[in-house]
């Protein structure tokens, strides 16, 4: 039953541990630079942690696919995010998933609308869900840690009439056990932070991708957004309790 609900809610912890999770990259990580039209990677990295800096809170519209190649299978969640520095998140998914998913800065929250049933994890500690532990990415790695677990390169640069993106890759060292086998980042230029990501699971064969539009950045949003207002009717469970 709790292999059930952890493959179920996989989509929540990837969105919310890694919507941010790569915000935060230092230019010292540059260990596979490559030089694409009018930026190198080192400029690219330099403009991604000064829009960090600045960066105090985004909404955007999210949209979460996951392929699983082997069974030819697409689930595809779409909804609107929050975010408020230093750890505060709102993802809510309209139907047909109709879930809202939040984190407080110390617990996890899921709830199944529907239902009437939220699932609680803490962030922090043996108890985590599997994937949580990568939200640290973007917080308490420091680049040092960032450079000795990844390489990190350009690949290419994606213009459009509309936009030009930053294609970059990081890829895990061997020295450092990551669920995933490779990350794919697009940077937008002149937002310079990332608004689609890709994530490769079993060698490639399981492959989850978060695309952001409509980024709005440093609006006012009240902490009252990341708190679930539920009635007593709602059943608040604990899968690792």
């Amino acid at each position: 039953m709790l292999e059930s609900v952890m493959f179920i809610n996989k989509i929540s912890y990837i969105i919310l541990a890694l919507t941010f999770g790569s915000l935060m990259l230092n230019p010292a990580v540059s260990s596979g630079s490559d030089s694409v039209g009018d930026y190198d990677l080192d400029e690219i990295l330099v403009n991604v942690e000064g829009a960090n800096s600045r960066l105090k809170t985004m909404e955007a519209e999210i949209k979460y696919s996951r392929v699983i190649t082997l069974l030819d299978s697409e689930e595809v969640s779409v909804g609107f995010l929050q975010f408020k520095k230093p750890k505060l998140i709102n993802v809510n998914f309209f139907p047909p998933r109709n879930e809202i998913n939040v984190i407080d800065g110390s617990y996890l929250w899921i709830y199944h609308i529907e239902e009437r049933q939220v699932e609680k994890y803490e962030m922090s500690g043996d108890d985590s869900p599997q994937g949580v532990d990568i939200f640290e990415l973007g917080y308490d790695y420091t680049a040092e840690k960032v450079k000795t677990n990844y390489e990190v390169t350009l690949l290419d640069v994606v213009s459009t009439e509309e936009e030009t993106l930053f294609h970059l890759e990081l890829i895990p060292r061997a020295t450092f056990d990551s669920e995933y086998d490779r990350t794919l980042l697009w940077i937008k230029e002149g937002l310079w932070l990332p608004v689609q990501y890709q994530l490769f699971e079993s060698d490639g064969e399981i492959i989850n991708t978060i695309h952001l539009t409509h980024i709005e950045i440093n609006t006012e949003i009240s902490d009252d957004e990341f708190v679930l207002n539920l009635s007593d009717d709602v059943d608040i469970i604990e899968p690792f309790k």
